[in-house]
């Protein structure tokens, strides 16, 4: 081979391998695309599932203690088929001057829908878990308090809280409600949670700082204690839950009281409770 023929070949053979180069560099790009795309899609129906199941409780991210309380309350806030709690009974409101027929329905995650019969209206409060509204004409500050009542100072919530990563500590456990010297003493005692929670039926998000009373012998929450301001004032709140019935395996309570620096605002007796799965039928509103 001459010189000449030399000088022709090997710029060719550098140009061939300069085009190899790029081809094998965008095919590995491309299989590389492709394997980075694969597992994108396959994952899909697990996204999916995980969402889903974020509605619900998982006992593993509780507190071993308060795994317990969740036992005991049920598994309705854990898997599908029993979310709503549809009640009947009475509810007297301060201002009343006798208890009034209601219907008051509850959807797990944070759902409500409350119909008060007075006379021949009804009055309708319904909350979808991001925002309270009323059917008619809009809510009074005292109806938003009693949506955050039966909504937020409730076990479901709070257990919902803890999945979620609300702020959490425990006071401490078999507390009494005396000054601990009566020799006597006979209960109740009770296990004390602080929580930090974000509260939306409120016209403005705010976040609320609330003690939460469980029985330490029957596991059952009784009692919410809070502070909040109106009007430049402190004013103590307590929600009073009581008479816990069990109806299909599940524990639902027949009272519930709010009481503001002692006094009671709001009473809801409930004789009829049933339990159903949660449907899409729109009547939370929103």
């Amino acid at each position: 081979m001459s010189k000449k023929q030399k000088r022709i070949l090997w710029p060719v053979l550098v140009m061939v391998a300069l085009g190899l180069g790029a081809l094998a560099f965008a095919s590995s790009r491309n299989a590389r695309r492709a394997i980075e795309a694969r597992p994108v899609a396959s994952q899909n129906p697990t996204a999916v599932v995980n969402a889903r199941s974020e509605e619900y409780v998982r006992a593993g991210r509780l507190w071993p203690q308060l795994r317990w309380h969740l036992k005991t309350l049920g598994d309705r806030i854990e898997k599908p088929g029993k979310e709503r709690i549809t009640m009947t009974g009475t509810i007297k409101r301060d201002g009343d001057p006798q208890a009034l027929p209601m219907a008051l329905t509850l959807e797990f995650p944070d759902r409500l829908r409350l119909t008060v019969q007075e006379g021949l209206q009804q009055r309708v409060l319904t909350f979808n878990g991001h925002a309270a509204s009323g059917v008619g004409s809009a809510l009074t500050p005292r109806e938003r308090e009693f949506i955050e009542t039966l909504v937020y100072d409730t076990a479901e919530h709070f257990f919902l809280g803890q999945t979620q990563g609300a702020v959490m500590r425990c006071l401490g456990q078999r507390f009494r409600t005396d000054d601990g010297t009566s020799p006597n003493y006979t209960g109740p005692y009770y296990d004390l949670y602080e929580v930090s929670d974000q509260i939306n039926a409120s016209v403005e998000a705010r976040l609320q700082s609330k003690v939460f009373y469980f029985n330490s012998d029957t596991l059952l929450l009784e009692r919410v204690r809070y502070q909040v301001s109106r009007d430049g004032a402190a004013v103590e709140v307590e929600t009073r839950i009581s008479g816990w019935q069990q109806t299909l395996g599940q524990q639902v309570p027949s009272r519930i009281v709010r009481l503001e620096n002692n006094q009671p605002v709001l009473t809801l007796t409930v004789n009829v409770a049933s339990l159903s799965p949660k449907l899409q039928d729109g009547i939370f509103g929103g």
